[in-house]
């Protein structure tokens, strides 16, 4: 991916040249990363950079298939594959293989850059039965087709950037000197990987009550919503763009912390190598590594001050299909 389009000599060969960069900014945008952070949805959207790479291959194999379908339609696909790309369009998880979402993503980007070069421009394109297309318009052209993947897929590039960013803090221009093999200029150096940090932020505040029944019933009225986990010795909500946190555990199930009003879990990306470091550093296991289901596992121990501290290993929040494949 150069960081510019080259020069154009013609209509094809700018689309052509346009939705190749725009492919290749996905290819960029997932370099370095593993299948947790393709998975992650750290920024006040529910998009990751797996679930938005998952999303363009899909809308460039309907639209594909719309324009070489041209100037009738394509064959009609089962009504439960239709609902399923619908419903998981964005939804990748970090179980999933970036292999495979890569290999499908690169065979249809470049079925669509050859169908380019390949179909006539000016072949109409019936508008689809949708509820989000215009009723008073009967067909489209084949032209109108790659412009609008052009201005679909540089959207979600730029969706992508402020989710990657969030994710390591690493940029377009940089990662593809990195991924190109660019030398280090005076103004743009090529991204290397940090060391992960000790944790990436605040993952859940335990609280602890001797009346589960009340205490729920209290912080459901203050949060004006009721948890999102019920059990009989726990409560959970979660809060905001990025899910916190909060429970309240039953204090019979807590011993040892009548003297804590709560213990607040740092997140963490490998719970067992955080005890072991925390251990290390002369931190006393006071709970150890449970699972509290759902792929979240986590532990406390007493900070060499007294202090309880946990640490949460959560799994990612797998993301949806939160707008209409346009």
């Amino acid at each position: 991916m150069a960081l510019h389009v080259p020069p154009v000599a013609n209509e094809t060969d700018a689309i052509a040249s346009f939705l190749s960069q725009s492919q290749d900014a996905f290819r960029v945008l997932l370099h370095g990363l593993t299948a947790r952070q393709a998975a992650i949805s750290p920024s006040a959207s529910e998009l990751s950079i797996g679930g938005l790479v998952k999303h363009v291959t899909i809308v460039q194999r309907q639209w594909l298939a719309q324009a070489e379908a041209a100037p009738g339609r394509p064959e009609p696909r089962p009504e439960e594959e239709e609902i399923d790309d619908y419903v998981n369009g964005f939804r990748f998880l970090e179980t999933d293989s970036l292999a495979d979402l890569l290999a499908g993503f690169d065979e249809v980007s470049g079925r669509v850059i050859d169908a380019v070069r390949r179909l006539d421009l000016d072949t109409p394109v019936p508008v689809p039965d949708a509820p989000w297309f215009p009723k008073d318009v009967e067909a489209w052209t084949v032209r109108w087709v790659w412009w609008h993947l052009v201005e679909e897929l540089a959207r979600h590039a730029g969706h992508g950037d402020i989710v990657r960013e969030t994710v390591d803090g690493a940029t377009l221009y940089p990662l593809v000197a990195a991924r190109d093999g660019l030398p280090d200029l005076p103004f743009l150096k090529a991204w290397r990987p940090d060391d992960a940090p000790f944790t990436s932020g605040v993952s859940t505040v335990r609280l602890h009550a001797d009346d589960l029944v009340a205490a729920r019933a209290w912080y459901a009225d203050l949060l004006g919503a009721e948890p999102s986990l019920v059990r009989d010795e726990y409560v959970e909500w979660r809060l905001g763009p990025h899910d916190h946190e909060l429970g309240i555990l039953d204090r019979r199930f807590a011993p040892d912390h009548d003297g804590d009003g709560s213990v607040t879990y740092w997140q963490v990306e490998d719970v067992d190598g955080a005890l072991a470091d925390l251990v290390a550093r002369d931190a006393a296991v006071h709970e150890d590594i449970r699972d509290f289901g759902g792929g979240n596992r986590g532990a406390v121990v007493r900070d060499p001050f007294g202090n309880a501290l946990g640490i949460m290993q959560r799994q990612a929040r797998p993301t949806t299909a939160t707008e209409a494949t346009a």
